[in-house]
């Protein structure tokens, strides 16, 4: 992932990458899609597929300011950060939510979602 295409989305988003998921994905390579070994499928975005899709979901996108996309689930779910915020945590929403306060805490940081990628931890929900 080249400085330019990351430069690129943040100055059309208007906010910063968290320098988390900025290394995540210019740190070798990452996972584009797949299962984990939780069980979960998880597909993740660089920075010009999620600005297409933050651009292609408005206007739920315009209900979420500051939204940035890290990822899906392949169906309804979105995994994304609030850029507003220094230390952004990572929330889940579902593409049919009406703003912030529809999404879901997910994980404290962006380094942690990093992590349970990189493990195959990352579950969306807890196994019932």
């Amino acid at each position: 992932m080249s400085d330019e295409e990351i430069a690129a989305a943040e100055q059309q988003l208007g906010l910063r990458l968290p320098p988390d998921w900025r290394d995540f994905l210019q740190g070798g390579p990452w996972l584009r899609e797949g299962w984990l070994a939780s069980g979960q499928f998880l597909q993740c975005y660089g920075p010009t597929e999620a600005s297409e899709l933050i651009a292609a979901w408005d206007p739920g996108a315009a209900r979420h300011p500051g939204i940035y996309l890290l990822g899906g689930d392949g169906s309804r779910d979105l995994y994304c950060v609030d850029l507003r915020d220094a230390k952004p945590a990572v929330q889940l929403t579902d593409i049919t939510s009406s703003g912030w306060h529809d999404a879901e805490p997910l994980l404290p940081s962006v380094s942690q979602f990093v992590d349970a990628i990189r493990d195959g931890s990352l579950r969306a929900y807890p196994q019932q």
